[in-house]
């Protein structure tokens, strides 16, 4: 799956996130929520919680962007 490695490695994320989704991709629910969405779906959502972080909006949750992205990085590792 290189094109979402390149993907993920353009992306510009704080690095307290980043460290946080790398620490949460070993766990199994991060395996679970990569295999169960489509990784489409997941870079969907991904985008949207960038931009609530980015606008400082109410409906953000630090929580479920580190659960995406923790996923996306399980799917970009061929995790099974």
């Amino acid at each position: 799956m290189t094109d979402l490695t390149t993907h993920l490695s353009a992306m510009h994320r704080p690095g307290l996130l980043v460290k946080a989704a790398t620490l949460a991709c070993v766990t199994g629910d991060a395996h679970r929520r990569a295999k169960r969405r489509p990784v489409g779906k997941l870079l969907a959502e991904e985008e949207m919680l960038n931009a609530a972080r980015m606008g400082g909006g109410m409906g953000y949750s630090p929580t479920r962007h580190v659960q995406v992205m923790s996923a996306l990085i399980a799917a970009a590792r061929g995790v099974n």
